[in-house]
C-alpha cells in the first residue's frame, strides 16, 4: 500500500479533506517565512489512512493570509497561540478537534 503526500492550496480544499477524512486530529507548526509580513507561516497537517495532507498558509500583517488565524507579537517575534488554532478549527468544522503543536519537531 502506497503512502501519499497530498499538498493542498487552499484552506476550502483542506477543510473539505479534513472532513470527507473525518479525522480526529489536527497537527500545526510555525515556520519561519522570510517573505512572509511578520515572516512566519502555519503549517497545518493531518493523516488519514496512510496519506498526509498538508496545508500552508502565510502571514499578512496581524493575521494568516487564508485561515485568518491572528498572528501575536511578543518581544519583538510574531507567534500564533494553539488556543487560536483550536478556536478557528472548532469554529470551521463545527465540533472540537485535537491540535498538536508540533512546531519545534521541525528543528530537530
Amino acid at each position: 500500500m502506497n503512502m501519499t503526500l497530498h499538498r493542498l492550496r487552499s484552506w476550502e480544499e483542506f477543510k473539505q479533506a479534513l472532513v470527507r477524512c473525518r479525522a480526529d486530529c489536527v497537527f500545526f507548526a510555525i515556520e519561519d517565512y522570510p517573505l512572509g509580513n511578520p515572516p512566519i507561516s502555519l503549517r497545518l497537517l493531518f493523516t488519514c489512512g496512510r496519506d498526509t495532507y498538508v496545508f500552508n498558509d502565510f502571514a499578512r500583517g496581524d493575521h494568516m493570509a487564508q485561515t485568518g488565524i491572528p498572528i501575536r507579537a511578543g518581544g519583538g517575534l510574531p507567534y500564533v497561540l494553539k488556543e487560536d488554532v483550536e478556536d478557528f478549527l472548532k469554529r470551521e468544522l463545527g465540533r472540537p478537534i485535537q491540535v498538536v503543536d508540533f512546531t519545534m519537531t521541525t528543528f530537530l
